[in-house]
């Protein structure tokens, strides 16, 4: 073997001891039994809170775009053992749990109330709220469910994040590689209809755009279709729209040519 063909074997051997430890030093193993204590810690003993509304309190269906629940559980202690609420957690940071600190001091029963937000979270629910007394500061006293449905909101303006006036875009940047047609989501986030083409006093390149349907109404959904021709490194292709009311530099689509 060769000098060269000697020192590229070396430099693999090299490259692969350095992966495997280096990914080694990256990749933490987290005990089975971790995760399922995490999901379904093991409750203290020494007392028992009971709850008004069961193991679970369900909120019904309410809609995305609804603002906030609010409900309130009351619970007591069955075995003549008065409680300190020190803490309460929820699994996941759409969930509030509010309690009065001075009067779950020391006491056999009480209240608390749940705050739930549903934005982002369409769909079926089945969150948890973990309550610790001064039974335990690791495991939970008690576990509440909190359960129902979110519908999802009809206002789609939020899977639009770009902008040209009152039409809303998906992006606002297309990429081309032998395309001559393209198509962008978008929606009329505005209360009149749009109808939108291109600008042939600001477009270069022959650069053509429409909507489909034609027309969009208000808060329609639909596709902006942008016929490009082929684009080279010889051509320049610019794209303004025309038919929103908004500035010409906040109405203009980016066409780049795809990396191969």
């Amino acid at each position: 073997m060769s000098q060269r063909g000697l020192w590229s074997k070396a430099f693999v051997v090299i490259a692969a001891i350095f992966f495997a430890t280096h990914s080694h030093a990256q990749i933490t193993i987290i005990p089975q039994e971790q995760l399922t204590e995490a999901n379904n810690p093991t409750l203290a003993t020494g007392a028992k809170m009971v709850f008004d509304c069961g193991e679970a309190i369900s909120f019904g269906i309410i809609e995305e775009s609804g603002g906030a629940w609010s409900g309130r559980i009351k619970w007591s202690e069955q075995t003549d053992k008065k409680l300190t609420i020190s803490r309460i957690t929820t699994s996941c940071n759409c969930l509030e749990a509010k309690w009065n600190k001075r009067e779950a001091v020391a006491a056999s029963r009480g209240e608390i109330e749940i705050v739930y937000h549903p934005k982002g979270h369409a769909g079926k629910v089945e969150q948890k709220i973990f309550i610790y007394t001064d039974l335990s500061n690791t495991h939970p006293t008690a576990i509440v469910r909190v359960v129902g449905m979110v519908t999802a909101s009809a206002d789609r303006s939020g899977d639009y994040p770009h902008t040209c006036g009152t039409l809303r875009l998906k992006c606002k940047e297309v990429m081309v590689d032998g395309e001559s047609l393209v198509r962008i989501a978008v929606m009329n986030g505005g209360s009149t209809p749009l109808t939108i083409t291109q600008d042939n006093n600001l477009s270069l390149g022959g650069v053509k755009a429409h909507t489909e349907p034609t027309t969009l109404q208000p808060l329609e959904e639909g596709d902006l279709v942008i016929e490009t021709g082929v684009l080279n490194a010889q051509s320049h292709k610019v794209l303004y729209l025309k038919g929103v009311d908004t500035a010409p530099r906040n109405r203009k689509i980016e066409i780049k040519e795809a990396e191969n």
